[in-house]
């Protein structure tokens, strides 16, 4: 018998410009920083830090969700599947 592998989990890009613009106005009306936004999220603000950065720009679906939430707008908002985005560069390339 084996052991059945989990799935990975998929990865969202973040539109960090976006988010930058968000943050100065979320949900509430208020600016948010980057520690705000982590502590919402339940995230490191050192994640929040590097996406911002663009240090980082694929996250985990957990990861967007979870941000996507706390600054209140739908995820496919501000973030975009990886999987979509390898689709429309090949079809890009093949053009």
């Amino acid at each position: 018998m084996t052991t059945p592998v989990p799935k990975p989990e998929p990865l969202f890009e973040v539109d960090r410009d976006l988010l930058k613009r968000l943050m100065k106005r979320t949900k509430t009306g208020s600016e948010m920083s980057i520690r705000d936004l982590a502590e919402a999220a339940g995230i490191a603000h050192g994640t929040v830090g590097n996406i911002l950065s663009g240090e980082t720009s694929k996250v985990y679906a957990s990861t967007a969700e979870a941000i996507s939430h706390a600054i209140g707008v739908e995820l496919l908002v501000l973030c975009t599947p990886v999987y979509r985005l390898s689709v429309v560069r090949q079809r890009a390339l093949t053009a």
